[in-house]
């Protein structure tokens, strides 16, 4: 009975065979066509972030497309925006915002850009894009042609033409600074997640962080009656006509002030000029005359301006030649700072802007040689040019009359 029962099951295997190799072979086929669609989907390996990140309504779902989602986020001028991130299409016209994209390493994403970055940024890798103009002069047509998914500007210019024009157009206008103190890295933050690098903003921020603290640390053991007087000037004004722009350290209400002149505090100094900014004012510099200065006599000068050094600067001469001048037709020499020669000249973007923490760490250095003698800010700057910015490491950012002789 088995031996019957074996026989025909045996015979019966060996017709068939052929028969189930091609239910076999199409049922392999159905099943390898399936996996795409919903099993993948289905994944919550695959799903996007929580929190504030939802999944984006037609959002491409290939392989070779980074899955977009929607983020909801405010502004640092208040407004609130709902956007599919990462970006990776911008318009960027505040030339601070350019750079940190480019610490960021999201500098791919930017399609053009504007307010004289091109000028004054020229380490930057956008000199091949498309410049849309100053900030007062913006081409609001060209930006409408290159149909960016969104505009970064300042907080305070250019003025609300820019959404009237563009938002209609479906092209948010995300407003921020990236260079006021109170808000850079909240600013990194959000620059992190909008361009899906998070990572890299967290470790910038420590980075930045500890070059503070170091110089925190210092600046609280200095006693008040080794602190030094300084006042912020323009150098541009005195270099002119011999007269007196002060930046000055506070603003309205107590609050900081100007980069330039907030700097002095920072650095452990006492602001030499008692004023006091009112950030309504598009100037951010307050007129003295010579007998305020004289009356204020100053141990120390800063001298600030985008015209003198920067990165393309190979030498010193042109700020030796500036010194020589100024003492010939102003009243500096006059005051201790001249008598002394302590006299220091700034770039704006190292000490008044978006590198204020390693400028103000170098002005330390001059204030209190000894205190800072260990520390490097040239060494911190090499740093975010070469391994943040990615672009070799030059120029002249600073100038010491004093140790020039």
């Amino acid at each position: 009975m088995n031996r019957a029962f074996n026989l025909s099951w045996g015979l019966s295997w060996r017709g068939g065979l052929p028969l189930l190799l091609c239910i076999l072979l199409l049922l392999s086929a159905c099943a390898g066509n399936s996996v795409p669609g919903s099993a993948s989907q289905g994944d919550p390996a695959a799903s996007p972030d929580s929190g504030n990140h939802q999944p984006a309504s037609g959002s491409s779902d290939s392989s070779n497309e980074e899955e977009k989602t929607i983020f909801k986020f405010t502004d640092s001028a208040g407004k609130e925006h709902e956007l599919p991130v990462p970006l990776d299409n911008v318009v960027v016209i505040n030339r601070n915002t350019a750079e940190a994209i480019q610490v960021l390493g999201a500098q791919d994403g930017v399609i053009a850009t504007g307010d004289t970055t091109l000028t004054n940024n020229p380490y930057l890798d956008y000199q091949d894009l498309p410049d849309v103009g100053k900030t007062g002069e913006v081409n609001l047509e060209l930006i409408l042609s290159l149909k960016p998914q969104a505009v970064f500007a300042y907080t305070n210019r250019p003025d609300s033409t820019l959404e009237e024009k563009l938002e209609p157009a479906g092209i948010a206008v995300i407003r921020m600074n990236n260079y006021l103190p109170e808000q850079m890295e909240e600013e990194y933050r959000l620059l992190g997640k909008l361009f899906n690098k998070e990572d890299r903003a967290k470790q910038f921020i420590l980075w930045k962080e500890d070059i503070e603290q170091q110089l925190a640390e210092r600046v609280s053991e200095i006693p008040e009656e080794e602190k030094k007087s300084v006042m912020a000037l323009s150098i541009g004004f005195l270099n002119s006509d011999g007269g007196y722009r002060v930046f000055p350290s506070q603003s309205l209400e107590g609050k900081p002030g100007v980069g330039e002149g907030y700097a002095t505090l920072l650095a452990g100094g006492i602001d030499a000029a008692d004023l006091q900014w009112d950030p309504s004012e598009s100037s951010t510099t307050i007129m003295v005359d010579e007998e305020y200065v004289l009356s204020r006599n100053p141990d120390v000068l800063t001298l600030h301006g985008t015209w003198l050094g920067g990165y393309e600067t190979e030498n010193t001469d042109q700020h030796r030649e500036v010194i020589e001048n100024i003492n010939n037709i102003s009243s500096v020499p006059q005051l201790k700072a001249g008598k002394d020669n302590e006299l220091y000249i700034f770039h704006t973007n190292f000490i008044g802007s978006d590198k204020r923490y390693i400028g103000v760490l170098q002005l330390a250095k001059y204030l209190y040689p000894e205190r800072f003698a260990d520390l490097d800010a040239d060494q911190y700057l090499r740093q975010y040019f070469e391994q943040w910015l990615d672009v070799p490491y030059q120029g002249v950012w600073h100038y010491s009359a004093k140790e020039d002789g």
